[in-house]
């Protein structure tokens, strides 16, 4: 078995075909962008920490393969929006710090060329500047995997990974893990960082000022519930061509991040022109703005995630299938997406997304039986309930993130919902530090009401339903489903792969291991002086940094705008 998959070089051709000109690129000015996660702090900078909230914090960083925003974004071939939180089709990709990338067999393994031209930024007590070398990537992986964080299966497949000269690293497999690009190229856990700051303790790994990459920007000032701030890094390899000329990235001076802990306040800054970018908008606001500030590009994209609440399977009465059927009928799915969603959503995003065409089974689809899940029939799910045996008054408890207006939203209807049906529900709203960290916990309650990111098939089918994955709160453990992810992840035709995916989709879904909720639609908005810029997010796993690099501010037109 001997398969080429990409070269980054092959696809330079298809780059940047856009609505900027050359005689209009203006590069400067910083860019301010309240992110997705507006309200969520850095919870670490330590990366063997396992977080995945790194990427969203790390414009700082590279991974090996990204996202060819440039080929198939919208100033592309418009195939792609690049909202995904973390799905990128792996015929969409191209190199980031490496330059080409080959399966061989005779041992199994993935070789990567990487780029000559990229180099660590001198850091103060920390390094010199000096060239990134095969040895650097293969200490990252090293270093990651004896992590006691680690997520136990995520790097499984690999047996070594080894250094062959200072511009080539080769991962020899124990198997073929179908989701490899992923794991181990663009996904979350996967940024490469320099072997003297993997040498630092944990105290040093953990403060910022320590925090260093070759990607587009530095890390200047971190405010703790205020800001980050990084500064463009002039170190950094990448170029974009715009009309057959070629720019040195990053294209403005640098970058902050708002961290704003209520909507009204996020809101403000963004119309006010303190904020350029904001990521997320709730449809409550979207409205709003397009009365109150006309000129901003307002655009919709799908919850790049599902929503759900998340019943414990191996805790009575939630281990009997009956009872979580019953818990599903007591909600009105379609009354909550009508009250807090607007009507504007999708009863079932979840564990497939509705956009992943040739793999998401729509509702209509479905079996009876899993359709009228997604209706509403208190009666029927009462007598379903006492017929079970749980007790008129059965009380649990529900851990929900004070941090997800959405969630403390839904929390009053579930309530109702419930109650209708003698179930009495006792929500325990908390921060998200404590909320993240009572997942899978003997101490996570019953009822844990979460979004979990619709990820790619492979990763989405894991981490929530494959026996003792790290996401997995609704503690789903069978055997039979294990081994069909199993089959489905070894399968180098992509076909049967295909297949296996859709079937083992399904049987998620049959498992009603969780209470149905719908996933809503959001939004996202720029100003105008925000140029070379069409709504993209993310060129790998919650990555932005990339797309930023490629955007500079019209700082004359923010002022005739009067801003």
């Amino acid at each position: 078995m001997r398969q080429t998959l990409y070269a980054a070089t092959a696809l330079a051709t298809l780059a940047t075909i856009g609505a900027a000109h050359a005689n209009d690129v203006q590069p400067g000015g910083t860019l301010n962008v309240i992110t997705y996660y507006t309200r969520l702090d850095v919870t670490t900078w330590d990366y063997h920490k396992w977080t995945w909230k790194m990427n969203q914090d790390g414009p700082h960083l590279d991974h090996l393969l990204m996202g060819d925003v440039e080929a198939f974004g919208p100033r592309g071939s418009n195939e792609s929006p690049f909202t995904a939180q973390d799905y990128i089709p792996r015929e969409h990709l191209t190199g980031d710090l490496a330059t080409a990338w080959e399966l061989k067999e005779d041992p199994l393994r993935l070789e990567f060329a990487l780029r000559e031209d990229v180099v660590w930024p001198a850091k103060d007590g920390l390094m010199e500047s000096r060239e990134l070398v095969a040895d650097d990537v293969v200490t990252t992986f090293e270093a990651m995997w004896e992590s006691d964080r680690r997520i136990p299966t995520y790097w499984d497949f690999i047996e070594r990974w080894e250094a062959e000269g200072d511009h080539k690293v080769v991962a020899y497999l124990d198997h073929y893990n179908a989701n490899w690009p992923y794991r181990i190229g663009w996904g979350f856990y996967n940024a490469i960082l320099p072997a003297e700051w993997h040498a630092l303790s944990e105290e040093e790994r953990s403060d910022w000022r320590n925090a260093t990459g070759t990607g587009p920007y530095k890390v200047e000032e971190v405010v703790t519930g205020s800001q980050q701030v990084y500064v463009a890094n002039d170190d950094y390899w990448g170029t974009t061509t715009i009309d057959g000329t070629e720019y040195e990235l990053p294209l403005n001076d640098g970058l902050v991040y708002h961290i704003i802990k209520d909507d009204a306040s996020a809101i403000a800054t963004l119309r006010s022109g303190k904020a350029d970018i904001m990521e997320q908008i709730r449809w409550q606001f979207a409205d709003e703005l397009r009365r109150s500030a006309p000129d901003l590009t307002i655009e919709p994209y799908d919850a790049p995630n599902g929503t759900y609440l998340a019943l414990r399977m191996d805790t009575p009465p939630f281990d009997n299938i009956e009872v979580r059927r019953a818990m599903n009928l007591a909600v009105n799915q379609e009354e909550i997406l009508a009250a807090v969603m607007n009507g504007e959503g999708t009863l079932l995003n979840w564990p497939f997304a509705a956009t992943w065409e040739g793999l998401y089974t729509p509702l209509e689809e479905l079996p009876e039986e899993t359709q009228a899940l997604f209706g509403h029939d208190p009666e029927r799910a009462a007598k379903m309930l006492r017929e079970a045996g749980v007790p008129e008054g059965f009380e649990f408890e529900v851990m929900v993130c004070s941090c997800n207006p959405t969630h403390m939203d839904m929390i009053p209807l579930l309530d109702f919902y419930f109650d209708q049906v003698g179930i009495d529900m006792q929500a325990n709203a908390m921060e998200y530090g404590a909320f993240r960290s009572q997942m899978r916990e003997d101490t996570m309650a019953a009822g844990y009401l979460m979004d979990n990111s619709s990820g790619n098939p492979f990763a989405t089918l894991r981490k929530a339903f494959v026996s003792d994955q790290t996401w997995n709160a609704t503690m789903h453990a069978d055997p039979a489903f294990d081994a069909l992810w199993e089959e489905a992840n070894a399968e180098v035709d992509l076909e049967k792969q295909r297949e296996l995916l859709k079937e083992a989709n399904l049987a998620a879904i049959d498992a009603v291991a969780q209470v149905w909720l719908p996933s809503g639609t959001f939004y996202r908005a720029w100003w105008p002086w925000v140029k070379n810029y069409d709504g993209e997010m993310r060129v790998g796993a919650m990555r932005p940094g990339p797309i930023y690099a490629r955007v500079w501010i019209d700082e004359a037109l923010k002022r005739e705008m009067g801003y």
